[in-house]
């Protein structure tokens, strides 16, 4: 059953992938204190829900993915003497796999959340940037994973400068999987979901997982780390099922062990 809760984000499920809608556009989608703490239930959710094997993320309209960081919101709390970081909670750490469809502009905190996807799919017309030095800030968590995604060289421009980058450069540099018309961005992103979601959860999420964390170690200590999970997909009944499948020359029928 959906969660239940305000309609600031919009939680879809749907056969085994989900869609998390940021539903503020009158905002562009900026993230609130509220936005964050909602954003984190149904990210527990997601990440709890063995039905749901790969998330969408995508902004309501086509003017923005996000904006960042409310910063009207932020400015009330601030006057009422709150001290806060930024609005958003880190996201949920879990091994499932997630796609940014960026629909419209990822500044701040809405880049950040793109950054935070393993697939960023951007239609042709919007733009990424980390502006929060252009108010005094700092980026939340993009002065760590923007080096890490696209190299320290750009990555230091965007967090000196504030300055957007539009989609075909984000393309080029790494930043995006792919780019298309912004009318073929959700059909781009679902076809996507729906290839991984075809897949093996437990291969799918054991690769997610040693991608990650064998990124910040030497190759040598990368694959110390993979080869228990490995042994563990390669023993397992959907590695059986899927040779066996492919010997019969049928569908596999995962069981995610």
């Amino acid at each position: 059953m959906p969660l239940t809760g305000p309609d600031i984000i919009l939680y879809e499920k749907r056969e085994n992938y989900c869609v998390i809608t940021l539903n503020r556009p009158e905002r562009l989608n900026a993230i609130s204190v509220e936005t964050g703490e909602r954003m984190y239930e149904i990210e527990s959710d997601f990440a709890n829900d063995p039905n749901m094997r790969v998330a969408i993320y995508t902004g309501a309209g086509d003017r923005s993915f996000s904006a960042g960081m409310d910063l009207i919101d932020f400015a009330e709390r601030a006057a009422r003497g709150e001290q806060r970081r930024g609005a958003a909670r880190p996201p949920i750490v879990h091994w499932k796999p997630t796609i940014a469809a960026v629909n419209g502009l990822a500044y701040g905190g809405g880049c950040e959340r793109a950054l935070s996807c393993d697939i960023r799919i951007a239609a042709d017309h919007v733009k990424f940037a980390l502006p929060e030095v252009k108010r005094g800030l700092i980026p939340g968590s993009g002065v760590y994973t923007m080096p890490r995604t696209i190299g320290p060289g750009i990555a230091m421009w965007m967090c000196l400068t504030g300055e957007p980058i539009d989609a075909q450069e984000a393309w080029r540099i790494g930043l995006v999987t792919k780019v298309v018309p912004k009318e073929q961005l959700m059909e781009a992103a679902i076809e996507t979901a729906q290839i991984i979601a075809a897949n093996g959860p437990l291969g799918v999420q054991a690769a997610k997982q040693i991608v990650k964390q064998g990124m910040e170690v030497p190759i040598e200590y990368a694959m110390a780390i993979g080869r228990p999970l490995m042994d563990v997909v390669f023993n397992s009944e959907d590695a059986k099922e899927g040779a066996t499948a492919f010997r019969e020359k049928r569908t596999p029928t995962w069981k995610g062990r």
